[in-house]
């Protein structure tokens, strides 16, 4: 069985965004995104992941495993709204 599409759609999105990282693991991608502020227009279920982390004095520190193409449509989503570097 080969590796999901949408690990390499998330790869993608999030190469060359600052403060973004992405790890392969043993079937499915360790994200982890420093959010300094809460990107805008993200959808309610996106928004509540975020908010799901505390706020630091540096931003949020998010680690999402992206197992399936819930966890993608999110991640695909905060990154998108954070942008490029």
């Amino acid at each position: 069985m080969g590796r999901a599409a949408f690990m390499d759609e998330v790869e993608r999105a999030c190469a060359g965004v600052e403060g973004v990282t992405v790890d392969q693991r043993d079937g499915y991608l360790a994200v982890t995104i420093r959010l300094v502020a809460m990107p805008r227009g993200l959808s309610d279920r996106s928004r509540s992941l975020a908010e799901a982390f505390p706020d630091g004095p540096t931003g949020r520190m998010m680690r999402v495993d992206v197992r399936n193409r819930q966890w993608a449509a999110m991640v695909l989503e905060i990154v998108t709204a954070i942008g490029p570097a």
